[in-house]
């Protein structure tokens, strides 16, 4: 039974006439009208009878009204006990790490200030991302674009590119930028598996028929750029974690020819959450 038809009847019941029940509900006279045939229709009785002052209920209305009533009070009360629910009940959300060090912060310090608290759940890949929304133990995630599905609402929030990663001794200091096929004869170190920079990082070198030598793995977080300070090797980062690179004794060069950029987008299961997201985010 519908609930937008019941709320209907009780207005015009209240009320004693179509047009100011359909005028509280804030709705056509024609729309209200409506829903009163259709809850009549599917009762199988008539609720209303017309006078020379507007509508009166009939027994069976009368009936109804006096069982109904109970039953939508507890229904509005249900749905504002969830309202306040979801107010108050932390969104999870779930980020790939350069995003969870770099971009997310600012962005949950700015939903607690509006009273809506939060938790990150940090995942190495996109595809893990996606498995733990689809079965419900995140909310929303900040994920690549390209392991978006189409059962899932999202929208891209920001690109950017591929950057390799130098000590300060590197001859490449005076460079401006650095091409895929040179950092193939350099020593690679790279996160470990599984990771959505380092499969990458296989998929473009495998594209121009290289192979990269990785000499290191290592965990993620700033333990990469301690090994590339050591002298171990270079690294290749996105842009985001390139552009923090200032305290350390390093530089980047962005990579010309890696070929796409990274795409980050919002994903959630609920338009409308994700639509409430998209506004604190952008």
């Amino acid at each position: 039974m519908n609930t937008v038809w019941m709320q209907s009847f009780i207005e015009a019941a209240k009320q004693k006439s179509l047009s100011k029940a359909a005028k509280e509900n804030n709705i056509s006279q024609p729309a209200l009208s409506k829903h009163i045939r259709n809850l009549e229709n599917e009762l199988d009785v008539a609720l209303f009878y017309r006078t020379s002052t507007g509508i009166e209920l009939t027994e069976a209305g009368e009936r109804f009204r006096s069982r109904i009533l109970p039953v939508i009070t507890e229904l509005n009360a249900i749905r504002q006990d969830l309202r306040q629910f979801s107010r108050t009940s932390p969104i999870a959300i779930g980020s790939l790490p350069s995003l969870a060090t770099y971009y997310l912060p600012p962005m949950i310090k700015k939903l607690q200030s509006l009273a809506q608290p939060a938790t990150l759940m940090i995942q190495n890949t996109s595809n893990e991302l996606v498995q733990s929304l689809e079965e419900g133990r995140l909310d929303a995630i900040f994920m690549d674009t390209v392991s978006t599905k189409e059962s899932l609402w999202s929208c891209e929030l920001f690109k950017e590119p591929y950057y390799a990663v130098f000590p300060l001794d590197h001859p490449y200091r005076s460079r401006k930028a650095v091409k895929l096929a040179e950092l193939c004869e350099e020593q690679l170190i790279v996160h470990q598996s599984p990771c959505d920079t380092r499969s990458r990082i296989m998929e473009h070198m495998e594209l121009i028929g290289q192979k990269p030598t990785i000499i290191s793995e290592v965990a993620f977080g700033d333990f990469i750029y301690g090994a590339v300070i050591a002298g171990m090797g270079i690294t290749i980062v996105p842009e985001i974690s390139a552009e923090h690179i200032d305290r350390h004794q390093l530089f980047a060069l962005p990579i010309i020819d890696f070929g796409n950029e990274r795409s980050i987008s919002l994903a959630t299961r609920n338009a409308k959450l994700g639509s409430q997201l998209y506004q604190y985010f952008c």
